[in-house]
C-alpha cells in the first residue's frame, strides 16, 4: 500500500518538471516556459540576466546555426551588439556603441573623406588626352552630361603619343573602410557614365569585404560605340568589419569618355 501511494504521488507532480521552470522565483508565469526574477532574497539584493557572449564576429561565425534556430541570441562583445538569429544571418538588436560610424563620401568637390589611390599617375595633354579630375566644361567631357561639378575623368587612356597612361588597366583604389561602428552594415554607391566605348574598352568594379574581393561586375564592356550611364548601390552585410571599392577601367580612343562622381559609404 505504501509503494502505491508512493508511486501516485510521483506520478501527481511529473507533469510539473514539464510546464514553468522558475530561477530565483516559486511561481512563473503560466505564459513562459521559463522566468528569471531579479532578486532571490525578497528585495535585498538584485542581480541582471547575462547572455551568452563571444568576443567577435569569428567566434559568433562559429555557432553553426541553422534555418531552425531562429531566435538564438548572443552578445558580441568587439561591436558591443546585443544580435539575433533570423535563420539566414545576424541581425543586431541593439548596440551599446556612443560614437557611431561617420559617413565617408568622395564628389572630388566639396565632400572627399573617403581617400583613394590610382597605380596609374593621373595625366593632362590637353584636348588630345586626360586622365583625373575634371568637369564637363573641359572639351569632349560635354558629352558626360549625366555627372555634376567635378568628376573622375578618362579620355584615352592609352595615350600613346604622349607616353602617359597604360595601354592596360587603370585601378582606382578606395581607402578600406572600418565598419565595427556600423553594426547594421553599409551601402557603397556611386555613379558612372561612358560615352562612345570600342571594342576592347572595359570597366569593371569589385567590392572587398574583410579583406576578401566579392566577385567583379562589369559595369560595360564597349562595342560600336556604346554609350551608358548610370548608379550602382551596394548593401553591405551586418556584421561586416570593413569594406573597400576598387574600380578597373581599359580605355583606347581620343573620341571616347568616361566618368565617375558621388563616391560614398553611408552606414544602414
Amino acid at each position: 500500500m505504501k509503494a502505491l501511494l508512493f508511486l501516485l504521488g510521483a506520478l501527481s507532480i511529473t507533469p510539473n518538471f514539464y510546464s514553468q521552470v522558475g530561477i530565483g522565483i516559486t511561481t512563473p508565469s503560466p505564459a513562459s516556459m521559463l522566468e528569471v526574477s531579479s532578486t532571490s532574497d525578497e528585495g535585498d539584493t538584485y542581480a541582471g540576466f547575462m547572455p551568452p557572449r563571444v568576443p567577435d564576429i569569428l567566434a559568433r561565425d562559429a555557432i553553426l546555426a541553422s534555418t531552425t534556430d531562429v531566435g538564438l541570441l548572443v552578445y558580441v562583445e568587439n561591436l558591443g551588439c546585443l544580435q539575433l538569429w533570423n535563420g539566414s544571418g545576424w541581425e543586431s538588436v541593439h548596440c551599446i556603441n556612443t560614437v557611431g560610424f561617420a559617413n565617408l563620401y568622395q564628389n572630388f568637390d566639396l565632400n572627399t573623406t573617403w581617400g583613394y589611390s590610382s597605380d596609374v599617375p593621373f595625366f593632362d595633354n590637353g584636348t588630345r588626352s586626360f586622365f583625373g579630375i575634371t568637369d564637363n566644361s573641359r572639351g569632349g567631357f560635354s558629352h558626360i552630361t549625366t555627372l555634376t561639378n567635378n568628376f573622375l575623368g578618362i579620355n584615352d587612356l592609352n595615350d600613346p603619343e604622349h607616353g602617359n597612361g597604360t595601354a592596360q588597366f587603370a585601378t582606382i583604389t578606395f581607402t578600406t573602410i572600418d565598419l565595427s561602428l556600423a553594426p547594421n552594415g553599409a551601402t557603397i554607391s556611386f555613379d558612372y557614365e561612358f560615352y562612345r566605348f570600342d571594342g576592347g574598352d572595359k570597366a569593371y568594379y569589385t567590392i572587398i569585404l574583410d579583406g576578401i574581393a566579392q566577385p567583379e561586375v562589369t559595369l560595360i564592356e564597349g562595342s560600336g560605340n556604346l554609350s551608358l550611364s548610370g548608379s550602382v548601390l551596394e548593401i553591405i552585410p551586418p556584421g561586416t568589419i570593413s569594406a573597400s571599392l576598387r574600380i578597373r577601367i581599359k580605355q583606347d580612343g581620343a573620341d571616347d569618355y568616361a566618368g565617375f562622381d558621388n563616391f560614398a559609404i553611408v552606414a544602414n
